[in-house]
């Protein structure tokens, strides 16, 4: 069986592609086609998986000169995928989004090429939406993604997490009062100016800080963790720091990216302060359903209508709830949500797509 694997632009879209490929490759030729920007033409060649580049890059704005450059290059990179799948000649499509996936979904719409996609969001990123009602299953992350494709064959997978990291935090121990703030190799501005203000007094009665503030972020920010007891800010947290830190947390701080699949993975309760700027405010719906089964609670990044506002004293505040309020019942809810057998059960649809 030949399968061609699209997804990229960004670690969301490819990581999960990539844990795809890892056991899919036990049993089909594979060829990931994604863009020469993006991270995965490195990803794919770390891993010796077959990788094809197309030049494409996302339409910010389809009115303007810049977003008509994209066009154009999208158009062309969608020639070159259909010139792809030509010659590899695929049994089947797998795509988890992103703007370099599009061409290769077009493409494989056109040639009549059977389609899966992952949606690692409730809500769907455009050039997934664009296709979804094309491809034969559409699985999915979380629980809501099904009211937000109507009309489509949905189903519920869970979310394909490295199985080293699954190993890596099957001993987990976690420790009192120790909160972990993930801000994603970017960093998240609000989270590094915020925190280390949120946590001085929290830090001083004891509680311990390990603050991811994202490589391009740190220098600006370090100043604010200094001189505060028990607060480690770091620029980035290395794959065996963060397992690590995974086996310890009491409680994470983070935004809330389809990422936060790993913190039921490791039934760690969040505080989750969703970007207000995420597509179609994906990743609000996404926090809110951890919310809903009291795996996490939700501050939101300036006033909005019955949320709580994410400050400095309500950071804490929620932090504080969390350690005295125990995490049983999130622990509970977190267990019940998480599928441990996401990345297989992916591959089962994609094999039955291909055989129909």
């Amino acid at each position: 069986m030949r399968v061609v694997v699209t997804g990229g632009g960004t670690g969301g879209h490819v990581y999960p592609a990539l844990e795809v490929c890892r056991i899919a490759q036990e049993e089909a030729d594979l060829l990931y086609i994604g863009s020469l920007r993006g991270m995965e033409i490195d990803a794919c060649n770390a891993r010796g998986i077959n990788v094809f580049g197309l030049d494409s890059g996302p339409v910010y704005n389809p009115v303007s000169l810049a977003g008509l450059k994209a066009l154009t290059k999208l158009w062309i990179a969608s020639f070159d995928a259909k010139k792809k799948l030509i010659q590899y000649k695929p049994d089947v499509v797998f795509s988890t989004g992103g703007y370099s996936s599009a061409p290769v979904m077009k493409a494989a719409k056109e040639l009549g090429i059977p389609l899966v996609i992952h949606a690692c969001d409730t809500i769907p990123g455009r050039s997934l939406r664009m296709f979804a009602k094309e491809a034969r299953v559409v699985t999915s992350t979380f629980r809501a993604t099904a009211k937000a494709l109507p009309g489509c064959n949905v189903v519920r997978t869970g979310h394909p997490i490295r199985q080293e990291l699954r190993d890596a935090i099957a001993t987990r121990r976690p420790e009192e009062q120790f909160v972990v703030v993930l801000g994603g190799s970017g960093g998240a501005k609000f989270l590094n100016e915020t925190m280390p203000l949120a946590m001085r007094e929290l830090c001083e009665s004891g509680c311990r800080v390990l603050h991811s503030a994202g490589r391009g972020q740190y220098e600006q920010y370090e100043h604010l963790a200094e001189g505060i007891p028990n607060y480690d800010m770091r620029p980035y947290l290395e794959a065996d720091v963060l397992a690590d830190a995974y086996r310890r947390a009491t409680v994470i701080v983070a935004r809330s990216g389809s990422g936060i699949s790993e913190y039921a993975m490791g039934r760690i309760p969040s505080v989750l302060v969703p970007l207000p700027s995420s597509a179609d405010d994906h990743q609000f719906h996404n926090a809110k359903e951890f919310e809903t089964f009291g795996g996490a609670s939700v501050l939101t990044q300036g006033a909005r209508d019955g949320e709580i506002e994410a400050t400095q004293e309500s950071l804490a505040r929620e932090i504080r709830e969390w350690f005295q309020d125990g995490t049983g019942h999130a622990q509970r809810g977190l267990a019940e949500w998480d599928i441990p057998d996401a990345t297989i059960r992916i591959w089962t649809q994609i094999k039955n797509a291909a055989s129909k």
